[in-house]
């Protein structure tokens, strides 16, 4: 997935603050800084070919990557609000618990969807660190 933008900010030696249009496939997983009012986001970018300020940049993030970081941020809470509802619903009425049982397996779902989301949030360091699900410069633009 090749995008284009502007550098706006350097974090660091090797990473960089670019805003660029929001791409149809990126939606609003909430790594971006954005509002609704424009289609554009403010997005961490590996910064290691030394763009500076003002350049205008092509990045490139992998399409397997992406699906990667979609799966992450959707799949992963989905799932663990399907499983965790399916199997507390069965749990409860195993143990012949009748009434209210829709109620607290939709409870118990909403749960496991949140400790997904706290389990995704603590390792964002790691997903961050590791480079894999941040889009690269390829190359600076002439203008």
């Amino acid at each position: 997935m090749n995008q284009q933008g502007f550098i706006i900010e350097i974090v660091d030696d090797n990473t960089a603050k670019m805003k660029m249009q929001r791409h149809s496939a990126c939606a609003h997983c909430g790594k971006c800084i954005t509002s609704s009012e424009t289609k554009d986001i403010v997005v961490e970018v590996d910064n290691s070919i030394g763009a500076k300020v003002g350049d205008r940049v092509e990045v490139n993030m992998d399409g397997v990557r992406v699906m990667k970081a979609t799966a992450i941020a959707y799949v992963i809470p989905l799932v663990a609000l399907l499983a965790g509802t399916i199997v507390a619903y069965f749990v409860l009425q195993a143990i012949g618990l009748t009434s209210g049982i829709e109620i607290i397996s939709g409870v118990v779902g909403l749960v496991s969807t949140a400790v997904a989301f706290l389990m995704i949030r603590k390792n964002d360091k790691k997903f961050r660190d590791s480079g894999e699900y941040i889009p690269k410069i390829t190359r600076i633009l002439v203008m």
